[in-house]
């Protein structure tokens, strides 16, 4: 892939175009990534991650001849359409899924369908960094809250704390905890997801242990969720409602925990699953 004068300074264009139309949605970005309890702070890494990737089939790229794809200035057109559409009427996650369609008509129209096939993987890897609406998160962090607080409940069980449960609201021998909007796992959920995504993407897996991987993601987020909603519980008794709050460094420090325990169980599933040799194939020769 060498990239002619024509080639370059279409790509020039583009991408001015691209800082200049979508500075708006890059300030909003980084306010999501940045707020308390954000879902999202993992967003920063995104992109230098699927940098890394296209990084990884550089010599294969090389390889591969540029012939763009009108399509792909098709697809730039709609994203900007939509871009424009969705800002005058402030509905900020369409403008910044608009981003995404972008990048990958931008590709498409400047390289091609060869090239962007060889660039999928690190192309739609950039959705991670593009937040969903609250309102979804919370419809579906509902049914994983609830799961999660059982799980984290039946621990505290097991552990001889006593408390009564009535919705989301614990009751404890000394104090009262509140299982809130943002223990609700998706932040975990969300993080583990793009996890799975790039250890199906460097492991030489079969479909059926990749698939398998990306499933095993849901209940080991939702465990684990509950998990840190035990180490809570037991905190605001042991310790008082103060210590387990939003703002102790203990609440904080639980997180980290939880996700670094959440990377150990996927690492030994990847070398567990590793060390599962394929069934070979049936000799069909009869002799």
């Amino acid at each position: 892939m060498k990239l002619n004068k024509i080639t370059f300074l279409t790509l020039s264009l583009l991408f001015a175009s691209f800082v200049f139309c979508f500075y708006q949605t890059f300030l909003w970005l980084h306010y999501k990534y940045s707020y308390q309890d954000s879902y999202y702070s993992h967003g920063y890494m995104i992109p230098f991650i699927s940098a890394y990737l296209i990084y990884l089939n550089h010599e294969k790229l090389r390889e591969i001849k540029i012939s763009g794809s009108v399509i792909g200035l098709v697809i730039v057109l709609f994203a900007l359409l939509s871009h424009i559409i969705t800002t005058m009427a402030d509905i900020n996650f369409i403008s910044g899924f608009s981003m995404f369609f972008f990048i990958l008509g931008s590709v498409l129209y400047l390289f091609g369908i060869k090239i962007t096939k060889e660039l999928l993987l690190p192309i739609f890897f950039l959705l991670f960094m593009f937040p969903i609406p609250g309102s979804f998160i919370d419809i579906i962090g509902l049914p994983t809250k609830t799961v999660s607080t059982s799980i984290g409940l039946k621990i505290v069980s097991l552990i001889g704390i006593p408390y009564y449960l009535e919705g989301f609201r614990i009751n404890l021998t000394n104090t009262i905890m509140f299982v809130g909007t943002p223990c609700n796992g998706m932040k975990s959920l969300i993080s583990f997801a793009a996890l799975g995504m790039l250890a199906v993407y460097f492991l030489k897996f079969s479909i059926i242990k990749r698939t398998f991987i990306l499933l095993s993601i849901y209940p080991l987020a939702i465990f684990l969720n509950g998990c840190r909603i035990a180490i809570l519980v037991f905190i605001a008794d042991k310790y008082g409602i103060e210590k387990a709050s939003p703002e102790s460094y203990l609440h904080d420090m639980s997180g980290i925990v939880v996700f670094i325990a959440g990377l150990i169980i996927l690492f030994l599933l990847i070398k567990l699953l590793s060390s599962k040799k394929e069934l070979p194939a049936k000799d069909q020769n009869p002799n």
